[in-house]
């Protein structure tokens, strides 16, 4: 609460704003120096777990919606992410489960909020994500480059994925061709819809689940339009209960950080 006497200076500063017709407008953040680009996502949507989700099968939102693949498509897809988990994780058909498709409930609220060197408005673009994943159901020995020849360990419910971010960015008065935000853009300009940003990851590591704290850290190789990266971050959902129905609601807490080039910077720091 405000105290009486910080009151009124608070809404005189109101006032002067909304007088003066100040407006925040989206402006690009900086490139840190020594990488190429660097991107944050953040989830914080709230819901309620019981209710399905309106997009209905989400993995088939996903692929054919969003993604806009074929059931071809989506079998190529699936070849590709078998191949991958084989080569990473020495996974087969013959020792773990089948990789299967999926998308992320849209109800966690994922969005870009930070792709440095573009005008990301401050409600930050909707990001769409999913894929193909391989859940394992006991406690496994993974080789592959990964686990090399003696293998490493882990517990059931590790996993691994294999998909695409989907950035739909709002308008292409954002976003110039070379991904740099344009410094002619005329401010009357009528925003025109724009291609969604596309960004590949895939496991670099088994994704084990925190059995204490109830969620996960993950580290992924990420393929963006502007190179190779990594993308690595957490989530730890959490329950909270709606004061006006009671009801116990999940509360996304997701922050995902990406740095392309992954850790070295790409030019000689001075």
């Amino acid at each position: 609460m405000i105290k009486k006497k910080y009151l009124a200076p608070f809404i005189l500063a109101v006032l002067l704003i909304a007088g003066a017709g100040v407006a925040y407008a989206a402006t690009s953040a900086s490139t840190p120096g020594g990488f190429d680009k660097v991107v944050v996502f953040m989830a914080a949507g709230q819901y309620d777990p019981a209710v399905p989700p309106a997009e209905g099968d989400l993995a088939t939102w996903f692929h054919k919606d969003i993604m806009g693949r074929t059931d071809e498509d989506i079998d190529m897809t699936k070849e590709e992410a078998t191949a991958y988990f084989n080569e990473t994780f020495g996974l087969n058909s013959t020792n773990s489960p089948e990789p299967m498709a999926y998308g992320v409930d849209p109800r966690n609220d994922d969005r870009a909020y930070i792709i440095s060197g573009m005008a990301v408005p401050p409600e930050g673009w909707v990001v769409r994500d999913g894929g193909f994943m391989v859940n394992l159901t006991e406690e496994t020995t993974l080789y592959g480059t990964w686990g090399g020849e003696e293998g490493k360990t882990v517990p059931a419910g590790s996993l691994f994925v294999y998909g695409d971010y989907n950035i739909n960015v709002s308008s292409m008065d954002n976003v110039s061709p070379d991904n740099e935000s344009p410094d002619n853009v005329s401010p009357t300009m009528t925003p025109t819809p724009a291609e969604p940003i596309i960004i590949h990851y895939q496991s670099a590591e088994p994704i084990v689940p925190d059995m204490v704290n109830n969620g996960t850290t993950f580290r992924c190789t990420a393929i963006a339009p502007w190179g190779e990266g990594i993308a690595q971050g957490i989530s730890y959902p959490q329950t909270v209960t709606d004061n006006t129905t009671g009801i116990n609601m999940t509360q996304a807490n997701i922050r995902n950080v990406q740095t392309y080039p992954a850790y070295a910077p790409s030019m000689a720091m001075t």
